[in-house]
């Protein structure tokens, strides 16, 4: 049996881009000689004004197809509405909008004011309308904005949430003013952007990104990549995620090439959506989270994706979390029948904090996937060959670093370590933040010799970087270190667990002196006490069965339950949180 998601639009090609094939004489895209975002705006709708810089499918037929010279005049009219909100060269606004024509009039508007624009995620229910509102109230606290914007629909709960702080809200449309004087030169320190990482409102922290940064981290990423001038980017990414702002909207505009972008929850309704978009715009670019590729591989069984066409994706970039081998398995069986291939499927490693991108996987080649002992990872922290298939665990190249990007590897003691040991994983880049706002926001992540310890844990083999996870996510059960994606991945092999909807955390157990570990899962079944009963014992077998350790509990919750990151980043300090309160619904 299959779901029909689609209907017939789904599959008409755009007209812009019928009898597309990729030109082998293209030549690498070509990076903006301007010094701004600003200047590159003015100085695109110069050179190519009738060239497409975004195409809004979701969006008013007006929105839908918007030329360089289009993108220019709504900045110019933007610019002017948040000038006359009090917005200054040197200014900060936040804006509280979902991926549309007026959310990046916003950015390139507040850009020609020589303003510092940072992009917040909207409600994305009226459920969650409160805990916006407190995460808004938080940032503006933080980041000080002169003007913030939004919906009108949120705009007079939202005035009331900020109550007592000094800030202007307004909301489009932004009306068709001029910005009279535009900022199209900066210094390169100057800051450019104010990218505010996902997490619960406390620990949002405001990476200041410069000029230097964007325009580094933009050639990093079109060299690294590389891409081609003939090259599409397609994402349903969000623009206040670091992949989506930097890597879906501003990178391919600096490199002088169009963006195909819809709302994060056309994704998050339809799966499905994010392969038809590739295939009507023949886009060859298009990253995503390793969630979203497990999520179309667990439904593409029950789509019908018949005359979907992948060949032209020619760069699947899969980041933002630890890529696990199982997804890569699962997707390619799914979408190499529609034409994509193995070799385009692309795992990285970044983080906001380089603007993006610190390594991408070869061209050219598939992933490389490396067998390691389960035993020797937990307890020596090393990889190396397994003994037996019980003991093998496989783990995914994240490849090489882009240009003007370092990578080490080290002990506690800043000791570079060799090949196939575990440690802290370090990055040194051309395009690394300024800093925090207001000042470190971890003392782990602070910047030292030029170097970011990146929180996470790795190891090297043959000049790649393998990322086995986040170091404080890690699971201590009698002296043994274990990733939670293991267990996770496990227990979404039972019938029942939702793709994406299982969570390993290690909490305190007094009696043993040791911690336990603790899987929450989300399922269908949770309503039926029998059902749920079989569910826990059916996810406590598997994960015994396929990684050697038995969970100490397991506990089923409703679907949409385990909290996440805007970015659909599951938040594993939460649930432990949860569980260790007693809290998990």
């Amino acid at each position: 049996m299959s779901i029909d998601s689609g209907t017939g639009t789904d599959l008409a090609i755009h007209p812009d881009r019928r009898g597309f094939t990729p030109d082998p004489a293209a030549g690498l895209a070509r990076l903006t000689p301007a010094g701004t975002v600003a200047g590159a705006l003015v100085e695109r709708a110069r050179r190519q004004p009738d060239a497409v810089a975004y195409y809004l499918p979701d969006e008013s037929e007006a929105d839908q197809r918007i030329t360089v010279a289009g993108m220019l005049d709504r900045a110019h009219a933007a610019g002017a509405a948040l000038a006359a909100a009090g917005l200054r060269r040197g200014g900060r606004v936040c804006l509280c909008l979902d991926t549309s024509a007026p959310l990046l009039a916003g950015l390139f508007g507040a850009q020609l004011l020589g303003a510092v624009p940072s992009v917040l995620e909207p409600p994305l229910s009226a459920g969650r309308k409160q805990l916006w509102l407190d995460r808004v109230r938080h940032i503006v606290a933080v980041a000080q904005p002169e003007v913030l914007v939004c919906d009108e629909e949120l705009r007079e709960a939202t005035v009331e949430a900020l109550t007592g702080l000094d800030v202007a809200v307004i909301s489009p449309p932004f009306g068709d003013g001029v910005v009279a004087d535009p900022v199209l030169e900066a210094g390169p320190e100057e800051p450019a952007f104010i990218q505010f990482t996902s997490g619960t409102t406390s620990a949002a922290k405001g990476i200041v990104l410069s000029h230097r940064a964007v325009l580094a981290a933009a050639s990093a990423i079109g060299l690294g990549g590389p891409f081609y001038a003939d090259d599409v980017m397609a994402s349903w990414l969000p623009l206040h995620h670091d992949m989506g702002m930097v890597g879906a909207t501003m990178t391919p505009f600096l490199l002088s090439l169009p963006s195909v972008l819809i709302r994060p929850l056309a994704f998050g309704t339809r799966p499905d959506r994010w392969l038809r978009l590739i295939h009507q715009y023949r886009a060859t670019l298009s990253p995503a989270p390793n969630f979203a590729y497990r999520l179309v591989a667990a439904l593409a069984r029950k789509v019908d994706l018949s005359g979907v066409d992948l060949s032209c994706w020619r760069a699947a970039f899969n980041g933002a979390e630890v890529v696990d081998a199982a997804t890569l398995r699962d997707f390619l069986a799914a979408v190499q029948p529609l034409g994509f291939r193995p070799e385009h499927l692309r795992p990285c490693f970044g983080m906001a904090e380089l603007g993006l991108a610190a390594t991408f996987s070869p061209v050219g080649t598939p992933p490389r996937i490396e067998p390691v002992s389960r035993a020797a990872m937990a307890e020596q922290g090393r990889a190396l060959a397994p003994e037996s298939a019980e003991d093998t665990h496989h783990y995914v190249s994240s490849g090489i670093p882009v240009p003007g990007t370092k990578v080490r590897i080290t002990d506690a003691n800043d000791v570079d370590l060799p090949d196939r040991h575990v440690g802290r994983l370090l990055v040194a880049s051309e395009s690394m933040m300024t800093g925090y706002l207001n000042g470190p926001a971890d003392p782990l992540l602070e910047l030292r010799d030029g170097w970011l310890d990146t929180g996470d844990l790795g190891f090297l083999l043959d000049g790649e970087l393998y990322v086995t996870g986040r170091s404080k996510d890690l699971i201590i059960l009698a002296g043994r270190n274990y990733q939670p994606q293991t267990f996770e991945r496990a227990a979404e092999t039972v019938d029942g667990v939702r793709a994406g909807g299982a969570v390993a955390v290690g909490v305190p157990d007094p009696r043993s002196g040791t911690e336990r570990m603790v899987l929450v899962v989300e399922s269908k079944n949770h309503r039926d006490p029998e059902r749920t009963a079989e569910t826990a014992r059916a996810v406590e077998r598997a994960v015994s069965d396929l990684t050697g350790v038995r969970p100490g509990r397991v506990v089923v919750v409703s679907p949409r339950t385990l909290p996440k990151t805007s970015s659909g980043k599951l938040q594993r300090p939460q649930v432990a949180a949860m569980v260790a309160a007693g809290s998990v619904p």
